[in-house]
């Protein structure tokens, strides 16, 4: 009788979630690797159940946002310092001084992990030194809170001068203070939800209504699990990133009155896909320009959940001259996005970036080329996310300077809710990360910070 054979399978050792965590950060923290690409590709973290995936997560997320402070406080308490080239180490201490002091997790467990984690990637030696430093930090418990530096303190030096420059010490530190948190769930209901499905889905939300058909929910599922997901009738979009559309479209029935349904809207660098959604929510004949396909297959998916149908062009909004010219242009530039801080903590870990330059000339090509195919008495929005005015006020200054048909159109205080402290002296709005206070006890404030101008061809 012939014997079976069994061809050799290697099952590879399970790993637990602080070792996930471990090797996560060092991603993240010494290659600069995105968080959510790194979770989204990872084998090891998207085997973990639900409960441990959401630990892990949260590991990551306070570490990110809380690096430095997590970095002082454990090295006042080794003796002669941990070098920053000591990876795995410096990895061992983030993750568990982070869970000690600002998770509140049993101190038995962490110290069993990185003890055991020192040992597999330092040795005995470091493995005592990782057991005599955490001891030595849960004996001086009381001592932790007197040490912690301010928030402030977790963020690069460079977008600290910067923003104390630009906004002052006390708007930075209100930034951060917000940001040291995940941010809420903002939704936008489609006007096509009938008023009594709105009220429902805000029962089934436990929301709470920010602005116009804007809810701000508190949860900690994904998008795709909340009702009504499939009707299309709403979508996730930041509260102070819905508020340019709605700003243009009061300018806009302002300028043309009745001929809103026969306007050309030309919306450049539309993926996601949120501003598109608001404009053909509201019945515009839209043109959606996006130059990366892979976002643009993001913009696809999202306008199909929502059933709208965009005209989508996949070409370089620098160089896009249409058939017809636009009576309407709306630009979401490119960016830094160091408005997205609270919704992107990894901008906690950035260094000062190489690629400025090259955006803001992105950022000027789009607009030279925005003014060459407006039709005349056209409007351009000009929007970014980020918080460097190099980004903002600067280019639309160098804009005007070099296009002398065109003017500022301003924003007042009336436009919308809560712009009281976001309209500049140029009527420019300016919304900080802090800007927005709800007052309300249901929800938290803040949102991403953005710039929006709006700029008219003279005659």
């Amino acid at each position: 009788m012939a014997k079976a054979k069994f061809n050799h399978v290697e099952i590879k050792p399970t790993k637990n979630s602080r070792l996930i965590a471990l090797e996560i950060w060092i991603l993240i923290f010494y290659k600069y690797k995105k968080l959510d690409d790194i979770i989204n590709n990872s084998y090891d973290f998207n085997r973990l159940d639900k409960r441990d995936r959401s630990f892990v997560y949260l590991i990551l997320n306070t570490s990110i946002r809380r690096h430095k402070q997590v970095q002082f406080i454990y090295n006042k308490y080794s003796k002669f310092g941990i070098k920053k080239r000591n990876r795995y180490l410096n990895g061992i201490l983030t993750i568990a001084t982070t869970q000690l002091i600002w998770l509140k997790t049993a101190p038995y467990a962490v110290l069993n992990d990185a003890v055991n984690q020192a040992r597999k990637f330092g040795g005995e030696n470091q493995s005592k030194l990782v057991n005599g430093l955490l001891r030595n930090m849960l004996n001086n418990e009381e001592q932790w809170f007197k040490l912690i530096p301010k928030e402030k303190y977790n963020l690069p030096d460079w977008l600290f001068k910067s923003w104390v420059s630009s906004y002052g010490e006390k708007n930075v530190e209100e930034i951060i203070n917000i940001a040291m948190n995940p941010p809420p769930i903002d939704i936008v209901i489609s006007n096509r939800m009938t008023g009594t499905d709105k009220q429902k889905f805000k029962l089934q939300l436990l929301g709470e209504e920010i602005f116009p058909n804007v809810l701000r929910c508190n949860l900690n599922e994904p998008v795709e699990n909340l009702p009504g997901y499939t009707d299309g009738k709403w979508w996730v979009q930041d509260a102070a990133s819905q508020i340019p559309c709605n700003l243009l479209l009061l300018k806009l029935k302002y300028y043309f009155m009745n001929k809103l349904n026969s306007l050309r809207v030309l919306d450049l660098c539309c993926a996601p896909g949120g501003k598109t959604a608001q404009l053909l929510d509201n019945k515009l004949n839209v043109t959606s320009i996006e130059r990366s396909r892979s976002r643009s297959k993001i913009f696809i998916d999202n306008m199909k959940r929502l059933k709208f149908n965009p005209d989508l062009i996949i070409v370089d909004a620098e160089n896009y001259t249409p058939k017809l010219k636009p009576d309407v242009i709306l630009i979401d530039a490119p960016c830094s996005a160091t408005g997205t801080i609270r919704k992107n903590p990894d901008i906690f870990l950035k260094p000062a970036p190489n690629n400025l330059d090259d955006l803001i000339l992105i950022q000027d090509n789009i607009l030279k080329n925005a003014a060459n195919i407006l039709n005349n008495n056209g409007l351009i929005m000009y929007i970014t996310c980020s918080l460097q005015k190099i980004e903002g006020e600067r280019r639309i200054e160098k804009f005007l300077l070099e296009q002398n048909k065109f003017s500022i159109v301003p924003f007042t205080t009336n436009d919308y809710p809560m712009l009281e402290n976001c309209v500049t002296k140029e009527g420019f709005i300016r919304i900080l990360p802090n800007s927005l206070n709800f007052k309300s006890n249901n929800v938290t404030n803040g949102s991403d910070g953005f710039f929006v101008s709006l700029l008219r061809m003279d005659k």
